[in-house]
């Protein structure tokens, strides 16, 4: 059973349940209307319903008038031990209604038949089922209409997904035009397929660039490899293509740590702790110095204090301060600087292009001027990944005299 049809269902059996509980009670106060009607006309000794007949009851019990049988509880008023009192009874088939009461000489029942009374009862019945078994019926084929329409939403989005299941494409999306929670539960599932598209696209392109990226390094170190398994080149001729090939081995290394530290994206999780910004710079500019001992850095740390993974910061540092090196004329300061959660460095290269500017930090991109220069174009993309993870942002400014990285970051207090 499908959920459209249990909502019918159950919608029609709470119809007909309330239904049933309403001629119920309608029922039962017909009921109590026309025995209060019988019991005033009793009373009074008239009605215009139907013919009402007596008999008395002596004290002793003996009686005269209607044979009506007589009870204790007739004796007791009789004998004026009881209250006056309505009672329903069926002597001889007939369905009957009596009122028993004091008199001067023992007791006095009127009795009326019920038959009319009946009669009315079975006729409110009746009608009661004939207009409650249409109305439930009416009842189920609206909560048919209205389950249709209430579960279209539903309906589009189950399309929606066994589509995306079936064929894999993330472009599908759930038509909407109400704010209701059916509404904002479309836009939710739209906004996550948007999403994983998305993420599915930056990986294909990632695994699409990185297959690019790798082909170079590992066709050079091939090549350098099979020269030497030749064994045609001379002793001298050996050692350079061992050299080129442990470079392009050391290249190929790097790439593949880049590679893995930018797929984790998202899925990283931070070690975070209590990081002296400024120290850990420091280190940072050591490290540069023992790669690049040609490289001056000029430094101005001043004390601050981030909450932040130190591995992860540290490498987008290091990144950094490699770009500068990579980029400054030989001799050219470079100037690292450490403030209030901000970390600068600025190099006297030639600077960024315009056109370069927007996409100085996308993966994999690498500026005209740098194509000649080592790397793959991932140090920066890892600097901008690294600094949004902290919640903080990584920008550059460019002039003629070179270009300023800056990384900015929540300080502590």
């Amino acid at each position: 059973m499908t959920f459209r049809q249990r909502l019918i269902v159950l919608t029609a059996l709470a119809i007909a349940a309330t239904v049933a509980l309403t001629s119920l009670a309608v029922s039962q106060i017909a009921k109590h209307e026309l025995l209060s009607q019988v019991d005033a006309s009793l009373e009074s000794g008239s009605s215009p319903y139907s013919r009402l007949l007596s008999m008395a009851i002596a004290p002793d019990g003996s009686h005269a008038g209607l044979d009506v049988p007589v009870t204790q509880r007739m004796l007791a008023v009789a004998n004026g031990h009881g209250t006056a009192y309505f009672t329903t009874t069926t002597v001889t088939g007939v369905h009957i209604r009596e009122y028993v009461s004091q008199s001067p000489s023992g007791a006095t029942v009127v009795v009326a038949r019920l038959q009319p009374t009946d009669h009315a009862l079975a006729r409110i019945r009746f009608w009661a089922l004939l207009i409650g078994g249409a109305g439930i019926l009416i009842a189920a084929g609206l909560a048919a209409f209205v389950a249709a329409a209430a579960l279209l939403p539903v309906r589009r989005l189950t399309a929606a997904a066994e589509s995306v299941a079936a064929t894999g494409d993330l472009s599908e999306r759930v038509e909407h035009g109400a704010d209701d929670e059916l509404g904002r539960l479309a836009t939710r599932f739209n906004e996550m397929l948007e999403a994983l598209e998305e993420s599915v696209g930056r990986q294909r392109r990632l695994v699409a660039d990185a297959s690019h990226e790798l082909r170079t390094p590992l066709t050079a170190a091939r090549a350098n490899v099979d020269l030497v398994r030749e064994g045609q080149l001379s002793q001298d001729e050996t050692r350079h293509a061992l050299d080129e090939a442990s470079t392009e081995l050391n290249a190929l290394t790097t790439l593949v740590a880049d590679l893995v530290e930018l797929a984790r994206g998202e899925e990283r999780k931070l070690r975070v702790e209590e990081v002296h910004l400024d120290d850990l710079v420091a280190a940072a500019v050591e490290r540069a110095k023992s790669r690049a001992p040609e490289a001056t850095f000029v430094t101005s740390l001043s004390p601050t204090v981030v909450d932040a993974d130190p591995v992860l910061l540290e490498r987008a540092v290091g990144n950094l301060l490699d770009n500068a090196v990579k980029y400054s004329p030989p001799g050219a300061p470079i100037e690292v600087s450490v403030r209030a959660g901000e970390v600068v460095v600025a190099d006297q290269g030639p600077g960024v292009a315009d056109e370069d500017l927007p996409r100085i930090f996308d993966r994999f991109y690498r500026a005209a001027g740098a194509r000649s220069k080592p790397g793959a174009g991932l140090g920066l993309a890892i600097v901008r990944e690294a600094a949004e993870a902290h919640g903080g942002t990584a920008t550059v400014e460019s002039g003629a005299g070179g270009a300023s990285f800056r990384i900015t970051l929540p300080a502590t207090a």
